[in-house]
């Protein structure tokens, strides 16, 4: 970390290089990721003991859990003019940034 002349912090600086992940967040990820490996067939019986009562709520739990499995799409923007004669339409992907 850089530090100004009176050896404060300078602004703009965490200390880390951008894109650099968080350790602590890592380490939290991790332990998610292993909880939920070792609980697979209870999750799914959980699951079907709130499909029995609220289906709805099932598919919000699946919803919930699938943002942590499946990446998320980032938005996309067009920019076209409407012709007649379109022959080609290009769309791209872009991931967001962890």
């Amino acid at each position: 970390m850089e530090k100004d002349t009176k050896g404060r912090f300078t602004e703009g600086n965490s200390g880390k290089p951008k894109g650099a992940v968080n350790k602590t967040s890592n380490k939290i990820r991790e332990a998610f990721q292993k909880l939920i490996e070792d609980n697979l067939e209870n999750m799914t019986i959980w699951l079907m003991q709130v499909a029995a009562d609220d289906p709805k709520a099932a598919l919000d739990i699946m919803s919930k859990l699938g943002e942590y499995t499946t990446p998320k799409l980032a938005r996309v923007e067009t920019k076209h003019e409407i012709d007649e004669g379109i022959t080609k339409i290009e769309l791209e992907f872009v991931k967001p940034k962890d």
